[in-house]
């Protein structure tokens, strides 16, 4: 993946950076307000990472346009609040979220890790995923990730794993906990065949149909995890409600878009210029991205992302209903109280017993019992060779953090023990430089993925400048695109202008906190329209 071109603005001001290129670049500036971690801000926010801007940056007015290629395709991915929009090969794709936008990206761009979450499988957010190759300016923790909230160290670990085949593939905790039951009650109840005799006496599973304190226990028990698979299935089939209401919104849409009827459940048919119902296609409610529907083309191409938008839904919502079986499933085998059937209960009381029925009874129970038994067992190998495989990967990101610090800092005294450090051990100064470069180059070294390496002040803290050139050789000699960016000290003015092995880019010449530029708003939103957006005058 190689980013092109940076773009944010309106209709009154903005600012363009396309003179990326594809390997090793450096944005400098001879003082900091310049307007660096803008633009790196607008790169990561354009792919669905959370708004870092500075708090003097009002960054809920502006348009951000990116243009990426991968796999020798060209895309333009544009941001306003929560809304994008994606050109790609003539087509335009419209997506109301991050989430819509990351089901896209993981189907037709570069699958997107999955991660087990509160006992869901979900696609990784970007706020998480991005951080395998960005660091930014501000909030660097090396003992955690950055703006951890929903996401933790853990489910970072499990990303990674994911990414490079090795997570998780077994039996979830709740299914093992549901098969370890299951066994066991099988078990009470072949017991309870072989000892009918003895039943009276049993200490075991069948006391609770004759013990109050044990039955009540028992059905305690058994509540508690009913519940906890119910409220698992209402909450996947309120997600299931939520995304047919989309879908069937977005049919309503595509039903009255084709028919030019004026009213729009998603959007609206609006005149671009006195906002009537008649020519203009608006995204979603906040009215993010505006379309000039006028036209056969522009039309069409509305239509066709709806279209995709709705056929998205629907495999959202097979795999939903996929999700809320298995769980069913899981409630019904709950429901299905099997411990000790009533005619265990009479084998005990009778003395006369028609051994053919036992018999194939026990053939009955030593059959479930012996596939449950194989399936833990087949679970718990497969655990162990995932962990061990996983422990491996996770040793030779340590060791490649460990090598390449070495490289930038022969006489540094570090040794990580870990991808992240101990919460009482948290880096600063040039430390914590250190450990953020070794820890990007690891991750793009070993993993290996695709994307740019981008690294918001990446000499912060004054690193010197023999390590600085060790870094810079270091990661020129990556495959992927990358981009630093620093601020000069007065004395280091000019330091990259004739180095080959880089593409310096400089932003001295910029007004303090005034990066975006009135003679910068005619071209952006040239580029805006090519994705047919109508940027409104403010």
């Amino acid at each position: 993946m190689i980013i092109k071109t940076i773009a944010v603005g309106n209709s009154q001001e903005a600012y363009i950076e396309k003179r990326i290129n594809e390997n090793l670049n450096v944005i400098s500036s001879d003082d900091n307000n310049k307007g660096k971690t803008i633009i790196i801000q607008s790169l990561m926010y354009c792919l669905g990472s959370e708004p870092v801007f500075p708090s003097s940056f009002k960054f809920k007015k502006y348009y951000y346009i990116i243009e990426f290629e991968h796999d020798e395709t060209l895309y333009t991915l544009s941001r306003k609040n929560d809304t994008f929009v994606l050109y790609v090969k003539k087509s335009i794709l419209i997506f109301d979220n991050v989430s819509e936008l990351k089901r896209y990206w993981t189907k037709n761009i570069f699958p997107l890790p999955q991660i087990v979450k509160d006992g869901t499988k979900r696609i990784v957010d970007p706020e998480l995923f991005n951080q395998i190759f960005f660091v930014g300016q501000d909030k660097k923790d090396s003992s955690n990730i950055a703006n951890k909230g929903f996401y933790s160290k853990k489910d970072f670990y499990n990303m990674l794993y994911d990414y490079a085949g090795i997570g998780e593939n077994g039996l979830t905790t709740e299914e093992v906990n549901i098969k370890k039951e299951k066994l066991k009650k099988l078990k009470e109840e072949k017991k309870a065949l072989l000892k009918k005799h003895k039943i009276l006496n049993s200490k075991k599973e069948p006391i609770n149909y004759i013990s109050k304190h044990s039955d009540r226990i028992a059905l305690e028990e058994k509540i508690k995890q009913i519940e906890k698979v119910k409220d698992i299935l209402i909450e996947l089939k309120n997600l299931r409600n939520r995304t047919m209401n989309r879908r069937v919104k977005y049919e309503i849409t595509l039903k009255e878009l084709r028919s030019l009827n004026r009213n729009i459940s998603t959007g609206e048919l609006q005149c671009l210029d006195c906002n009537s119902t008649h020519i203009g296609y608006v995204s979603s409610s906040d009215t993010n991205f505006a379309f000039d529907v006028s036209t056969t083309e522009v039309r069409s191409q509305i239509i066709e992302s709806i279209n995709e938008k709705i056929n998205s839904y629907s495999e959202e919502l097979d795999k939903q209903t996929s999700e809320i079986n298995m769980y069913q499933l899981q409630l019904q085998n709950l429901l299905s109280d099997e411990s000790i059937s009533i005619e265990s209960i009479v084998l005990y009381k009778d003395d006369v017993t028609d051994i053919a029925v036992v018999e194939s009874k026990l053939t009955t129970l030593e059959e479930q019992i012996s596939e449950i038994t194989s399936s833990l067992k087949l679970n718990e190998k497969n655990n162990v060779d995932i962990i061990e495989k996983q422990n491996l990967f996770t040793r030779k990101i340590i060791n490649e953090m460990n090598f390449i610090y070495k490289k930038i800092d022969p006489n540094g005294t570090l040794v990580f023990d870990d991808i992240f450090t101990k919460r009482n051990e948290v880096f600063s100064g040039s430390e914590a430089t250190e450990f953020h470069l070794s820890k990007m180059y690891a991750l793009a070294k070993i993993l290996p993925h695709q994307y740019p390496i981008v690294i918001d002040s990446f000499r912060a803290e004054d690193l010197s400048t023999d390590r600085e050139q060790i870094v810079l050789n270091l990661f020129n000699n990556l495959t992927n695109q990358v981009i630093f960016t620093t601020t000069l000290k007065k004395e280091e003015i000019g330091k990259y202008d004739f180095l080959q092995s880089l593409n310096h880019i400089d932003y001295s010449y910029h007004e303090p906190s005034k990066i975006l530029r009135s003679e910068f708003s005619q071209e952006f939103l040239e580029i805006a329209n090519r994705l047919m957006i109508n940027i409104t005058y403010n």
